[in-house]
């Protein structure tokens, strides 16, 4: 076996500008499909990771109440009934985090902003902390229950800077109109590029704001420890609420593929014809804002995989036509073999061997291609504010090469190898050597 491989690997040195045109058409086949698929898996991750710390975690719980004049408000009055829920998804569970918000008019001497703001517990959203990329200020004394961390483009709007006061306007949860007292400890640069910015508060204040309970919150997010395990968790949490006897949104397709409405959906208020008692509940995954990245991606994917059957189409018929053309130029050469004692199976072996070195030489040459470019590519950044910012990783593209993809590609490659030399390499085995000597 090792003397086939010897005389395959010096038959592909000696027709080299044969083997180098064939090599580099498989080497920017599988370049393309590898880097596609990368793009395609840092767009993914890249998008839920900016959600996922913009909205506190992978699964969601959220309550809207009717009040008396049929207007909606975002409140969970029945914490009961998600606490005998919760037990039963725990061991899916790593962080439990609870979210109150206002959406007002951030007010400035005579400026004004239209701003959300999402009180949290600064003690249980350590991720959040970690993943803010403060422009001004400090995190230092970020507990105080007036201070408040705002993006600095707000800051911009408003003309204000760290330690200043400034006020904000806002309903709370029965319709009145409210004032909150806040000073800027910090503000940070937004990088997710989800065109919905938020600031960041003390949630007891925040709910002393809203007039909520003291125990009450109006969304609940869930990390998990298993991201595929969000839609399972997520109906686990609906038929438990069911069986306590809770009250669930009904579905409705509007604005579905509009991450930015369903986000402030969570925390907005609104007007509703069918009357309800107590808390009607939501549960929502991060999969819910994912549909228009998922559209995106199988564009991408669709993309990529009609250039790679392209490549494969024409590395087809390239090796079928370069070791037709092998098998009439070695004619003697194969009488030769033959005449001294070699096998039909060693001679269609070498032919199946050359096949496969041009093929895999031109693969690996197209993997560590595409590792440089990722290299190169992640050298680069992009201003967050762009178009694409929701898909970049603090302002970079990321570009995942995940090693059972490029095995598969490998895999994929050596199989349509096999099936373009096959029939050549047949051919060549089933000559006679007294007809091939006599050519």
């Amino acid at each position: 076996m090792n003397n086939i491989l010897k005389i395959a690997y010096r038959n592909v040195k000696r027709q080299k500008r044969r083997s180098n045109l064939l090599g580099l058409a498989i080497a920017f086949g599988v370049m393309m499909i590898v880097l596609v698929n990368g793009l395609t898996s840092g767009l993914i991750d890249n998008t839920m990771r900016n959600f996922e710390t913009l909205l506190g975690g992978h699964v969601y719980i959220s309550g809207d109440v009717m009040l008396s004049n049929k207007k909606v408000v975002n409140r969970i009055t029945q914490v009961e009934i998600v606490d005998a829920v919760l037990p039963s998804v725990d061991s899916y569970v790593k962080e439990y985090q609870k979210r109150s918000a206002i959406e007002g008019k951030f007010i400035f001497r005579s400026n004004v902003s239209q701003q959300v703001v999402y009180g949290i517990d600064w003690d249980e959203e350590q991720n959040l902390i970690e993943s803010l990329k403060i422009v001004q200020g400090s995190m230092d004394g970020i507990r105080d229950e007036h201070a408040i961390v705002i993006p600095e483009k707000a800051a911009e709007e408003l003309g204000i800077v760290i330690g200043e006061e400034f006020l904000i306007s806002f309903e709370n949860v029965t319709g009145q109109a409210n004032v909150g007292t806040f000073v800027l400890k910090a503000t940070y640069e937004d990088v997710s590029g989800l065109g919905f910015t938020a600031s960041y508060s003390d949630i007891g204040y925040i709910n002393s704001l809203l007039s909520l309970e003291e125990n009450e919150f109006q969304a609940l997010s869930l990390v998990l420890y298993d991201m595929n395990m969000m839609d399972p968790v997520a109906a686990m949490i609906e038929e438990g609420i069911a069986e306590q006897g809770g009250y669930l949104k009904p579905e409705s397709d509007e604005d579905e593929n509009d991450p930015q409405s369903q986000m402030q959906a969570m925390f907005s208020s609104g007007v509703d014809e069918e009357p309800w008692d107590d808390t009607r509940f939501e549960v929502g995954t991060l999969n819910d804002f994912m549909d228009a990245v998922t559209q995106i991606v199988a564009i991408l994917q669709g993309i990529a995989l009609g250039v790679f059957l392209v490549m494969l189409l024409i590395t087809m018929v390239g090796l079928i036509n370069t070791f037709h053309m092998i098998m009439i130029e070695r004619v003697k050469e194969i009488g030769t073999m033959r005449a001294v004692g070699m096998l039909r199976r060693d001679v269609s072996k070498q032919f199946i061997a050359e096949g496969m070195i041009l093929a895999l030489r031109g693969a690996f040459f197209g993997i560590a291609a595409a590792i440089v470019i990722t290299l190169i590519v992640s050298l680069f950044t992009i201003p967050p504010e762009s178009d694409f910012g929701f898909i970049l990783n603090n302002g970079k593209i990321s570009i995942i090469i995940e090693p059972l993809s490029v095995l598969m590609i490998l895999i994929i490659v050596s199989v349509v190898t096999l099936i373009a030399v096959w029939r050549p390499s047949r051919k060549a085995a089933k000559m006679s050597p007294a007809d091939a000597l006599r050519s």
